[in-house]
């Protein structure tokens, strides 16, 4: 008889789904950046523990950016459908239960505790715990929970004092956690020796865990946005996109990196901090005129890169407007060719989804399986209509690449559609371009003001 494969050894077909997985990231997020990643030790006792905010997105962004074969801890509840059992077992994700999935289910936590014990021990493939035990839609770091801590431990004790198991923490954050084309950054931090907290473990259990506790919650938290203020957490994230430029030329950063947009908010939200319990009427002068910006550009469907950019030449305005003309037959095709497979995720996410930080999770995963489906299935008159083999090559090669183009003409259009209401309001004085254009350099100024006096 065949020995069944651990669930932590490689496997071909996990292999071959992360190629395949690179592919649809490659062209689901607009840019990916991934800093720090050698912190991740190779054939060691590794526990990967990063961030949790975008439902099972976080756990295929470690199937995408690396090599080993992660496995994952979920919540049990997300273990209900065959179809999610398949999927979720297929890349090494084992369920986990709370107390309201039942005192009898609680109990099989004991056997997953025992599996993760020997995933770390083995050393093949580092096993990927999300700390915080669930996810949540704010940019801040939410309290840890006990199990990863637990296991730690445990493993740390075939070695004794000796450095050996590692805690990898790392920072996920996301421009967007729904939309399509956002970005993905990876952070890695320096791993956590359990081994120097091993001592502690073995005389006080409960010291120990809330020593590594507090040593993860540290670490995590340099790692990603954290904004702790809750009365003024929308400020510091307009802010992010208002002011991060400016943040980045005070800092002397160059370049328009994700790393780089990073340092920049991090510093940013550090002065916010400070003012904060400094300045407490600059903050709520700021953010009363920060949320007059934001109802203004909401109220006449501006986004902020518009006021911006400021004034528009007319013959650059026509210039893209002639540039839509002669690629919209493209576009026609592309969104014909492309609407089914594009739609349908999006519409099942909305409609049968209540948790909106699982819409990116399965539109993500629908969209892998309907496009090429829809492509098979246009591939059928394609080779019926089309005799020479290169043509039909051609033709579809073109089915995803035109479907690229119509994605891209699509935001052209629309960005040319508001440079051009910009264009018009200003050529015509009128005083809501005036305001915009005020209210966003006040923003400016006093965030000026408030950087230099800290």
């Amino acid at each position: 008889m065949f020995r069944k494969k651990s669930i932590d050894e490689w496997s071909l077909r996990y292999w071959l789904l992360q190629q395949y997985m690179k592919l649809f990231y490659w062209l689901y997020f607009r840019k990916v950046e991934s800093v720090n990643n050698a912190y991740l030790p190779r054939k060691m006792p590794v526990i990967l523990a990063p961030n949790h905010q975008n439902a099972l997105t976080d756990a295929l962004a470690f199937c995408y950016d690396t090599e080993l074969q992660p496995v994952f801890l979920a919540r049990a509840d997300i273990f209900k459908k065959k179809a999610a059992i398949a999927f979720l077992t297929y890349i090494n994700i084992m369920p986990i239960f709370r107390i309201r999935d039942g005192l009898s289910n609680v109990r099989k936590n004991d056997e997953i505790f025992e599996k993760s014990l020997r995933i770390v021990q083995n050393k093949l493939n580092p096993l990927c715990i999300f700390p915080e035990g669930n996810h949540g839609d704010k940019r801040r770091l939410r309290p840890l929970v006990k199990g990863i801590f637990r296991i730690a431990f445990m493993a740390q004790e075939t070695y004794g004092d000796t450095p050996s198991v590692k805690i990898v923490p790392v920072g996920i954050d996301y421009s967007h956690y729904q939309k399509f084309r956002s970005t993905l950054f990876l952070n890695y931090g320096k791993p956590i020796e359990v081994s120097e907290f091993y001592p502690i473990w073995k005389e006080n259990p409960v010291e120990a865990t809330n020593r590594l506790r507090d040593r993860l919650s540290d670490e995590l938290k340099k790692l990603i946005i954290h904004i702790e203020t809750v009365e003024y957490y929308d400020l510091y994230m307009k802010l992010r996109e208002v002011y991060n430029a400016t943040m980045r030329e005070k800092m002397g950063i160059r370049d328009n990196s994700l790393t780089a947009r990073f340092r920049a908010d991090k510093k940013m939200i550090e002065l916010l901090d400070q003012a904060l319990e400094k300045k407490p009427e600059a903050i709520a002068s700021l953010n009363q005129c920060m949320t007059e910006y934001q109802d203004l550009l909401k109220q006449h469907n501006f986004r902020d890169w518009v006021i911006k950019k400021g004034k528009f030449s007319l013959p650059v305005l026509l210039a893209d407007t002639f540039v839509l003309i002669l690629a919209l037959p493209v576009f026609v095709y592309g969104f014909v060719a492309n609407i089914l497979p594009f739609y349908i995720p999006v519409r099942i996410a909305r409609t049968k989804i209540k948790d909106p930080q699982f819409h990116s999770t399965f539109k993500f995963v629908l969209a892998m399986i309907f496009f090429p489906l829809m492509y098979l299935l246009w591939m059928i008159p394609g080779f019926i209509l089309i005799e020479n083999g290169w043509a039909r090559l051609a033709f579809v090669l073109s089915l995803p690449l035109a479907g690229i183009v119509a994605w891209f003409y699509s935001i052209h259009f629309k960005k040319t559609r508001s440079r051009f209401r910009l264009f018009r309001m200003n050529l015509a004085g009128n005083p809501v371009a005036k305001k915009l254009t005020r209210l966003r350099q006040d923003i400016i100024e006093r965030m000026d003001s408030i950087t230099q006096s800290l």
